[in-house]
């Protein structure tokens, strides 16, 4: 079993792209290793359960959903989308048990711009109210993100958020000839301010040495916002029109392996026309990822010592620091208060 300490709770976790979630189909997933079924009400709204049928534990996953019942492909019980216990085909017709107070614990799920997020709870209490809303994806309700990839890291949730928020492995671990070289590296200074549960690299205008951002025209800024429980999201402005929102979400499936996830939004016309390219070339700066996470699995094998050194890995220091106070907040059931103050950074790339 995983340190308990490795997962934050209390958090909305990005379960998957709504694409992934059809009607009339049942998806398990694992999540901070807790497994989960999810599905789609008669309304079209999105559900998640604890992934065991109340009698003997066998997944819910496992059985068939129809008309919005799921029956256990065990015993035949069946539960309503709300973790009711509506039918036990083994009970002889005059039983007097209450079979509506047997219940599979329902997590919070709601639905936001095309992606869809789960509550963890720290206790898995009846009639579960979160403490906060979901996540601010900052995009408009009535507009939807696109999905760029999902890929499964070799790493537990720590060593995956520090790689997601590390400014200076982007040099040597995403080279190439439209987005920047390693032949050109500069000094950056960048001033960061904390929000609700993180921080955030305040607006500024995009580093004059990546190609990526020079294509985009009209007085272009970005602002990179990172929060607990690993969510970054970048938020390009093109001009006074348009606006580009690059998110990446990490889930922990369990002590070894983290679920990254990359959507997309984009109000430039020449988005659509070029969203498969656009999406390859997101497919592929990801599996540079995928890629030095395999070799950094392999390293951290022999268990050795690590180290955070300086300004480029202040990031991560003030993570663990989220991390950790955001975890008393909830034993002790007192309000989280972010440790960080504003500043500037400095850093080489």
């Amino acid at each position: 079993m995983a340190d308990a300490s490795l997962y934050l709770k209390n958090l909305w976790y990005l379960a998957f792209h709504s694409s992934a979630l059809k009607p009339g189909k049942l998806v398990g997933k694992e999540m901070l290793g807790e497994k989960i079924v999810f599905g789609r009400d008669e309304n079209g709204k999105p559900f998640a359960l604890r992934d065991n049928c109340a009698h003997r534990g066998v997944p819910l996953s496992a059985g068939w959903f129809k008309d919005c019942t799921i029956q256990c492909c065990y015993h035949g019980w069946k539960f309503d989308t709300t973790g009711t216990c509506k039918e036990i085909p083994a009970l002889p017709p005059n039983s007097t048990i209450d079979i509506s107070k047997i219940k599979i614990f329902k997590y919070p799920c709601e639905e936001v711009s095309g992606t869809i997020w789960v509550y963890i709870p720290e206790k898995k209490l009846p009639n579960l109210i979160p403490k906060e809303p979901p996540p601010n994806l900052v995009l408009a309700a009535d507009k939807k993100f696109l999905h760029v990839e999902t890929v499964t890291m070799p790493a537990d949730i720590d060593q995956s958020v520090i790689g997601l928020i590390d400014p200076s492995h982007v040099t040597f671990v995403h080279q190439s000839w439209y987005w920047r070289s390693a032949k050109k590296l500069k000094i950056k200074e960048k001033s960061f301010e904390p929000t609700a549960k993180g921080f955030k690299m305040v607006r500024h205008a995009p580093s004059s040495n990546s190609k990526g951002y020079s294509v985009l025209k009209g007085g272009t800024s970005t602002e990179i916002t990172f929060e607990i429980p690993g969510i970054r999201t970048e938020h390009i402005l093109v001009g006074e029109k348009h606006q580009i929102i690059s998110i990446t979400a990490l889930t922990p499936i369990n002590e070894s392996q983290t679920e990254l996830t990359h959507i997309f939004y984009s109000s430039l016309p020449f988005t659509k026309i070029l969203w498969w390219p656009l999406r390859k070339l997101g497919k592929q700066f990801i599996g540079q990822d995928l890629g030095v996470f395999t070799k950094l699995s392999e390293g951290l094998k022999s268990k050795p010592t690590l180290m955070l050194i300086g300004e480029p890995d202040m990031q991560a220091r003030w993570y663990y620091e989220i991390k950790r106070l955001w975890a008393l907040a909830q034993q002790n059931n007192t309000p989280f208060e972010n440790p960080i103050k504003p500043q500037k950074l400095h850093w080489v790339t």
